[in-house]
């Protein structure tokens, strides 16, 4: 006897036939039945449908014997699965593989074997149909193209009940989440599947649902807002954000955010609508910018009265200060500095949010802003021994508000001094973005780049890397998250790319025309 060798492939094949979740479940009529077919087609006293696992060979269907289950070193499915065609053994006890198999020589006896493979969607074979005799034999030329026909009807019964085990699995857990999960076909907008969280939150069933589009359900009349999202989605946006309402089936209204991604799938894709009722979350917004307003503004006067008040200790004006003494002046005046940075930052945040700060958008020249913001920070540089330099044509122009525009480029220049190797370049670009009508202005440095798992929060407010990392050089946190809103209120996008020895930080913004 032989034992099977191991295929190449064992473990991908493994794992196919673990995916089909077809080992050790009870008989089925339809596989009894395909054996039984297949061994009076065949002429033979039996058939099964063997899948070939890790150590054993198991019997999913038997006709004319009552095996479960044998050892895989003595089975001859284990050598039938290595071969691409139709495995034959005309007489086993003619083949030195099989002549003192302890299998083939115990009652029933299996003189004569054939089996057409059993291959999962990739091409890995984890079973086999075959049929036996006790005596030796040959199959037929139609014999054998009907063994493969019914090979392939039984993978075909193992798919479909795969893709039903998956879809009740996904059925499932999507009905269990909180959040409406909604799948909706890009070129209607109609909705193609519905959680059951959007069905008790809307008060319609689903079959209802697959007749009305977005719009319908919301109340919202302007279809071509809905058809602009699709648009930016095909023209390769990752996913959309949007807020709006619902009204939930018994009447009342509540603020949601929507968030719609283009899934791809083996036909048309479609489009993955995840809802969330943001009510709570607002009001938490709403009580910390309350709170944030209130602190922030009474905290204002004095910190400005402190710090003139230190400024003048540190000009001489109370006379001169001890050596000692005036150091602490200046570390006291540095720190309250900072601190009134903060507080203004965090007003500026307060400001964007409740709508109270004001755009005044204009065509600016996108060289002169690089400029302007390059000779600002030219003491800090020659101070961190780092050159700025600025490159761009200055027929560029941009539609924004000069003075945001400032604060947010120095915001990321700072940060591009700061993390800038000394004897380095920061360098200032400015060119045509990617998307059409659009300026895209750069800030690259030559830093240690930002860490893998800051990379998602680095526009949050508050947001910090951890202190341990090359690229945390302390501030409020708050710079990054201000000027995206800035840069977002006038119309524009800001984004980065990173890696190890260069980040470069870029900001979209309209192209100015007069």
């Amino acid at each position: 006897m032989r034992a099977p060798p191991l295929p190449r492939n064992e473990a991908e094949r493994l794992a196919d036939l673990y995916d089909y979740g077809i080992l050790d479940t009870p008989a089925e009529k339809i596989f009894d039945e395909v054996a039984e077919l297949a061994a009076t087609i065949c002429g033979t006293r039996f058939a099964t449908v063997t899948f070939v696992d890790r150590d054993r060979q198991w019997f999913k269907a038997e006709f004319g014997s009552k095996r479960r289950q044998t050892p895989r070193e003595q089975s001859i499915c284990g050598h039938a699965i290595l071969e691409d065609e139709l495995f034959e053994v005309p007489d086993t006890h003619a083949d030195e593989r099989f002549t003192d198999n302890p299998l083939v020589n115990s009652k029933p006896v299996i003189r004569f074997y054939a089996g057409s493979r059993l291959d999962s969607d990739r091409g890995r074979a984890i079973g086999m149909l075959c049929v036996m005799d006790s005596v030796p034999r040959k199959l037929s030329k139609a014999q054998k193209q009907a063994l493969r026909q019914l090979a392939d009807v039984l993978m075909a019964v193992l798919e479909a009940g795969r893709r039903t085990r998956l879809l009740n699995w996904f059925g499932v857990l999507l009905d269990n989440i909180g959040d409406e999960i909604l799948i909706l076909d890009p070129d209607t907008l109609l909705h193609l599947h519905a959680n059951q969280t959007a069905e008790e939150h809307l008060g319609l069933w689903l079959d209802q649902m697959r007749g009305m589009t977005p719009g319908d359900v919301t109340g919202e009349r302007d279809r071509g807002k809905f058809e602009r999202l699709v648009q930016r989605l095909r023209a390769g946006e990752a996913f959309v954000t949007f807020e709006g309402h619902r009204r939930r089936a018994d009447g009342e209204i509540y603020p949601v955010e929507s968030r719609w991604r283009l899934l791809p799938t083996r036909g048309k894709p479609v489009i993955l609508s995840i809802v969330q009722d943001v009510t709570e979350r607002r009001k938490i917004e709403r009580m910390k910018d309350e709170f944030m307003s209130m602190v922030n503004h009474e905290l204002r006067t004095p910190l400005t009265s402190i710090h003139g008040a230190i400024k003048l200790l540190e000009s001489g004006a109370a006379g001169p200060l001890p050596t000692h003494a005036a150091r602490l002046v200046e570390l006291a005046a540095q720190n309250t500095q900072r601190l009134r940075e903060i507080v203004d930052d965090i007003l500026d945040l307060e400001k964007i949010a409740s709508g109270q700060m004001g755009f005044d958008n204009r065509v600016l020249g996108a060289r002169e802003a690089l400029e302007q913001v390059a000779a600002s920070y030219g003491v800090p540089a020659q101070q961190a021994n780092v050159v700025i330099d600025v490159a761009a044509d200055p027929a560029l122009t941009v539609r924004a508000d000069a003075r945001r525009l400032q604060q947010v480029l120095a915001n990321v220049v700072s940060n591009a001094v700061k993390f800038a190797p000394p004897e380095s370049v920061v360098s200032l670009r400015a060119q045509p973005a990617p998307r059409d009508a659009f300026v895209r202005l750069e800030v690259t440095d030559l830093g240690p780049g930002v860490p893998d798992d800051f990379r998602d929060r680095i526009f949050e407010r508050f947001a910090q890397a951890n202190m341990q990392s090359s690229r945390s050089k302390g501030g409020s946190g708050l710079g990054l998250a201000i000027a995206r809103q800035m840069v977002e209120q006038m119309g524009g996008r800001i984004g980065f790319e990173s890696s190890p020895g260069l980040t470069t930080f870029h900001i979209d913004l309209p192209k100015g025309q007069a």
